[in-house]
């Protein structure tokens, strides 16, 4: 008769691994065998000190062999799931915070002026504040859903789908509006609402932010987009458009794409002008999900077994929906800190 397996903690199948040089790869054996699934989160930080974290459900034994020169979008596993988005890479968030900051500085100097104080008084950068809310994910694991919506999306479905109910990107910024309106708290807890305010306003302009596709080949839905399987600049789309605001040129300084955006797209033009109408959060949700709809899923046609590779043209679209909605994102942000603090 077979000897029983035994029960292990979830606590000794959590492992960090960190500081990993970016021509390395590692990889962690998990022994989990006869246990209920748990999750196993991972966290790799390249040489260039870009951070991504992926959390796992494991099932069964088995070994992850992690690339961190490929963090934001590559793992391999058997019997394991990626089971956590992550947010617009790095640069994308310090891009829509920067973009902010300069209209800011245009619209609302006194505004402007609140927000770099709150940021000083914090002893936090504007760069810092704009990826605070992901630095904090593996410590404040109550705070993963807080980074985007499940609007439903399958095929004969209603074209509007109600919101899912919160805890939410949604909620989440506004109670962060609440805090910093009541002027209320210490410099630390000021700070802190303020990054997330930041961060969630680029997170809420990811298309896949704002969706989860259900069909036959996920009952369960996608994840927003992380189960669709890519090949080529990604492994995933929910990691392509994490990219979108610069996938076609990665190694651009960021202050001058930032420039390019806003000469692209800049707030006086008529289709940027009529988008920032609306002050309302869930109908820039519902025009992400529209976006991931469309354009995301758009042409691709799902194989498992032979993943599809994006098109040119579908990469070239993929930034310029990413730079545009980059453009609303700071546009948006620097409106919603102008009525706050102004």
């Amino acid at each position: 008769m077979a000897t029983a397996p035994t029960q292990q903690p979830e606590r000794e199948l959590a492992t960090t691994v960190s500081s990993l040089g970016a021509e390395t790869s590692n990889t962690v054996n998990l022994t989990a065998e006869g246990v209920k699934p748990v999750e196993l989160e991972v966290s790799l930080r390249s040489s260039a000190a870009i951070e991504a974290r992926f959390i796992f459900t494991v099932a069964s034994n088995s070994s992850l062999k992690l690339s961190p020169a490929l963090a934001t979008e590559s793992y391999t596993s058997e019997d394991s799931q990626l089971a956590f988005k992550l947010s617009f890479n790095a640069n994308g968030h310090h891009i829509i915070a920067m973009l902010a900051w300069h209209d800011l500085q245009m619209v609302s100097p006194k505004a402007y002026k609140v927000v770099e104080a709150i940021l000083r008084n914090g002893d936090r950068t504007l760069q810092e504040a704009a990826t605070y809310p992901d630095d904090i994910r593996m410590k404040q694991p109550a705070t993963r859903p807080l980074h985007f919506i499940d609007i439903p999306l399958q095929e004969g479905g209603p074209s509007e789908p109600e919101l899912p109910a919160p805890p939410h990107v949604l909620s989440k910024i506004e109670e962060v509006t609440a805090a910093l309106k009541s002027g209320e708290g210490t410099d630390s807890d000021k700070v802190d609402a303020l990054s997330w305010l930041i961060h969630l306003f680029g997170d809420l302009h990811q298309p896949l932010h704002c969706v989860d596709r259900f069909s036959d080949l996920h009952p369960a839905g996608d994840r927003g987009g992380n189960a669709f399987k890519l090949r080529g600049k990604a492994k995933n789309l929910h990691s392509l458009w994490d990219s979108s605001v610069n996938i076609m040129t990665p190694s651009r300084d960021e202050e001058l794409i930032v420039t390019d955006i806003m000469t692209a797209y800049p707030r006086s033009s008529e289709s940027i002008s009529a988008d920032l109408e609306s002050p309302d959060p869930s109908t820039w949700a519902r025009a992400s999900f529209t976006l991931a709809k469309v354009h995301a899923y758009g042409e691709l046609v799902e194989d498992p077994t032979n993943p599809p590779t994006p098109s040119s043209d579908y990469l070239v679209n993929t930034e310029k929906i990413g730079q545009r909605q980059a453009a609303l994102a700071g546009y948006r942000l620097s409106d919603r800190l102008k009525d706050i603090f102004g």
